[in-house]
């Protein structure tokens, strides 16, 4: 993600930075020897994560048990990230105001959401609604309109620095395609997971120049929003 790594090279004094919501990790540990100066903490309130992080043996990484619904920081950190996690929270307005509060101040947070929950297929809402797939197993909470997510992390008493549109036309496009083919052949019948295979081996450099579109395009909306806040 090109804007966490310059939000994480433009800290040039030994700072901390913790993931909410970390999972694998994914954003930070590749982080930790390039910013060997850096504290690194993944938190997040599944302990198997929590576990993971400490079982990496990285000398600046650590993992946290930490509820967003309840808990804050007991030191507070230089940069925060949080991805696509809010939308799982029932709390949300108490997972952003704390935090706001696990932030020093000036501290910065990378929030990245999905938005608008825009279709432009109608067999992909379908396969949605019909199969077993990420959202519906983590039981998502909400859609959120862009400024439905600006009044509540105002609230929280960010200041938003930066605001990123991603999945235009061509990221939705893509994800439908994408998403249908896997969500098949995860939870579909054997005839649903076969067709399904076919259809991602023919359709993948499509998906992929798709990817490569939606990201080099300028998007005045779409169907995720990234924001750079600051306390």
């Amino acid at each position: 993600m090109r804007e966490w790594r310059l939000l994480l090279l433009s800290k040039k004094a030994p700072c901390t930075i913790v993931d909410f919501g970390c999972g694998e990790g994914q954003y930070i540990v590749p982080f930790t020897k390039q910013i060997n100066s850096a504290t690194f903490i993944g938190a997040d309130y599944h302990l198997p994560s929590v576990e993971l992080m400490n079982q990496f043996g990285i000398a600046n990484l650590s993992g946290q048990l930490f509820n967003l619904e309840t808990d804050q920081l007991a030191h507070m950190v230089d940069i925060g990230l949080c991805v696509g996690v809010l939308q799982y929270i029932s709390e949300d307005e108490l997972a952003l105001k704390n935090m706001y509060l696990s932030l020093k101040k000036e501290g910065k947070l990378l929030l990245y959401v999905p938005i608008n929950g825009i279709f432009l297929t109608k067999v992909y809402p379908y396969i949605f609604q019909r199969f077993e797939q990420y959202e519906s197993v983590n039981n998502r909470k909400r859609v959120y309109t862009e400024n439905e997510l600006l009044e509540k992390v105002e609230r929280a008493g960010f200041t938003v620095r930066k605001k990123i549109y991603t999945y235009g036309t061509a990221g939705k496009l893509s994800h439908e395609l994408l998403n249908s083919c896997t969500t098949l052949i995860v939870s579909g019948s054997y005839l649903f997971k076969s067709v399904a295979g076919f259809c991602l081996i023919l359709f993948y450099p499509i998906i992929l120049l798709l990817m490569m579109m939606d990201f080099i395009s300028k998007k005045s909306n779409g169907n995720g929003l990234l924001l750079i806040l600051e306390k």
